[in-house]
């Protein structure tokens, strides 16, 4: 089912929809100063404690503070889009959305999504990097706020890589990003996974997960290999321009890195969370993943001081990981002017620090510049400091191109998934992928 023709579908509906929601509900309690007095707030589900009890005490201040109840609805990455499209679809709305895929620039066209340019000027928007602020932007207006960034790079074991002989020294050069010499570029990856892979005792190097399941983790890595191979969707015109030499340089890495043998053959099964799994059950030597393994660590495989972070490594293109960071949406909901103070609330530098105090620098990293220059972040470990500096070469759907709807659509539509799939389990060439790609481009973006 293409996502687009979908949201296509139902536009009469979300504007017929939006025509009640702007005209109030009768049915909608208020504070004692004249506000909706309940929210419902979409965001992942997680599963530390930590983490959980810092939104926790943020819904209860926040009530405590303004009367206005925050009802969290949690649900699992891996379902979190084919959840909200079919609420949207039915006319049904969240009032805030908390996530990592963009939802405010996808589903702008709808009419329901509010423009944030007013509230982060309210919110502080010299605190924010331009850059990062305009990947939220469509046509010159701000739908998302930047929230946090999950920091993350290559998760590698140091014992397996330094008992293959690596030199695992970190060094920064003149711009102050990070490298190890002999692990700079993707094909230095590839060539250590295959080293550090010992099929007979159940080890392999490299845990990609080639598996449309995976969503998030498949699609993040597929993209990131793709731009930094130069590849891309469409041109500045905006006309497909798949079928060029980046891109096939791209699908042909991806090819080679499956056929290598370094990725274990279950990978075309694997969901969101089997690189996590395997990966703490010893039988990975590389991961790609956000901070959200080094905080399960030790396990009962992996100790701490064996695993590193490495720098994100780069293609002909550079190094571009695919990873904006989670942003806040509100939709035009009855709730509207409850929901904007809650953004305001949770956007303030006091209560971020307070939750980085309850739940700590590691699955979520800061954004705003005076949280950044906490004290609170001068101690950081070595493996902390490169994922930091790694969420600088973080970049959207439509990268390398302006912030573009339709590519959010075309992400979220499993278009990156299924080229590893085909890879993995059908065994199709390049042109063959190529063609696909094409094809399906076209489907989603033109028609």
């Amino acid at each position: 089912m293409r996502t687009k023709r979908i949201a296509t579908s139902i536009i009469a509906l979300i504007f017929a929809a939006g025509l009640v929601f702007a005209s109030g509900s009768s049915d909608v309690s208020l504070t004692e100063d004249g506000l909706p007095d309940s929210i419902e707030v979409w965001r992942i589900s997680n599963p530390s404690e930590k983490i959980m009890k810092a939104f926790d005490d943020v819904a209860a201040d926040f009530e405590a503070a303004t009367g206005i109840k925050v009802n969290y609805v949690l649900t699992p990455t891996n379902d979190f889009h084919t959840k909200l499209v079919t609420s949207i679809s039915a006319g049904v709305y969240p009032d805030v959305v908390i996530w990592n895929s963009s939802p405010g620039t996808e589903f702008a066209y709808t009419g329901m999504v509010q423009p944030m340019d007013e509230l982060l000027e309210e919110i502080g928007s010299d605190q924010y990097a331009t850059n990062l602020v305009d990947t939220f932007r469509v046509d010159g207006t701000l739908w998302e706020i930047p929230f946090y960034v999950r920091p993350g790079s290559l998760h590698a074991r140091r014992d397996w890589l330094e008992a293959a002989g690596y030199d695992l020294t970190l060094q920064q050069d003149e711009n102050g990003d990070y490298y190890i010499e002999d692990l700079k570029t993707w094909e230095d990856i590839l060539e250590a996974g295959k080293k550090i892979t010992d099929v007979a005792n159940n080890r392999y190097g490299l845990g990609f997960a080639y598996s449309r399941k995976a969503f998030g983790d498949s699609a993040g890595f597929c993209f990131s290999v793709i731009a930094c191979h130069g590849g891309r969707i469409i041109d500045e015109e905006g006309n497909l321009d798949i079928d060029t030499p980046e891109m096939r340089s791209a699908i042909d890495f991806l090819i080679r890195l499956w056929n290598s043998g370094a990725v274990p053959p279950a990978a075309t099964t694997w969901d969101g969370n089997s690189n996590n799994q395997f990966f703490l059950t010893g039988d990975i030597g590389i991961v790609q993943n956000s901070n959200s393994i080094l905080e399960k660590l030790p396990s009962d495989n992996v100790a701490l001081e064996d695993v590193m972070i490495l720098p994100y490594p780069e293609g002909p293109a550079g190094s571009w990981k695919q990873g904006p960071p989670e942003s806040i949406t509100v939709f035009k909901t009855d709730k509207l002017a409850s929901s904007e103070e809650f953004v305001k609330y949770i956007s303030s530098p006091e209560v971020q620090l307070k939750m980085f105090e309850t739940m700590g620098f590691g699955y979520y990293a800061p954004l705003r510049y005076d949280v950044i220059a906490d004290p609170m972040f001068e101690s950081l470990t070595d493996n902390e400091k490169v994922m930091l500096r790694g969420s600088t070469h973080s970049v959207s759907s439509s990268f390398p191109g302006e912030t573009d709807s339709r590519l959010s659509i075309l992400y979220s539509s499993y278009f990156y998934d299924d080229i590893l799939s085909r890879i993995a389990v059908d065994n199709w060439t390049v042109d063959q992928i190529i063609d696909e790609m094409e094809q399906k481009a076209q489907e989603i973006l033109f028609e």
